[in-house]
């Protein structure tokens, strides 16, 4: 680390900035497609990706031990949802430095990035791409809104609203430091 470093930290805090993202992300998630928990599904699930669920899990990318649950398609982008949600079919066993270095990125350049053998790797996104095909269901977000469009609506200016907020205690923030000094 260098000395330099400590410049992000002497600098005022942005409700706003810092936060957008995780507000965006919760009222995706508030609208993501959700699975129960269904034993048989899950275990069928997991055979379709070569895995016995009697066992310990591989990462689904590098084949190390699991030891978390990667969302194929990542909830947002973009600051909207992406339409797949937390869902057995957009959800895969992974280890935690698979699930890191992917991040939101799309998922076959993420397998591109980490399969070395060409055809281990065509065969694994064929594979996932089946997997998402089965046993996800997407969410249509375009028919969502034009079902109901008023509902659409106040949820937009909902956020909209807590967003507006944040940009003002961010304002009032500001000045409150002013008379602290």
């Amino acid at each position: 680390m260098r000395k330099e470093s400590i410049r992000s930290h002497l600098r005022p805090y942005s409700i706003f900035q810092k936060r957008r993202t995780t507000v965006n992300h919760a009222f995706a998630s508030a609208l993501a497609p959700c699975s129960e928990y269904d034993d048989q599904m899950l275990t069928s699930a997991l055979l379709f990706l070569g895995q016995d669920p009697s066992r310990d899990l591989k990462c689904v990318y590098c084949d190390n031990p699991a030891t978390t649950w990667d969302h194929l398609v990542g909830l947002v982008e973009k600051s909207e949802l992406r339409g797949f949600g937390h869902q057995i079919g957009n959800l895969v066993p992974s280890c935690q430095p698979c699930n890191s270095r992917k991040g939101s990125r799309d998922w076959r350049t993420f397998v591109e990035s980490v399969v070395d053998d060409p055809r281990l790797r065509q065969q694994r996104i064929a594979l996932l791409n089946r997997y998402v095909l089965r046993f996800a269901q997407p969410i249509d977000l375009d028919r969502l809104q034009a079902a109901a469009p008023d509902l659409w609506r106040e949820y937009c200016a909902i956020k909209s609203t807590i967003f507006d907020l944040m940009r003002r205690a961010d304002e009032i923030a500001k000045q409150l430091r002013e008379y602290a000094i």
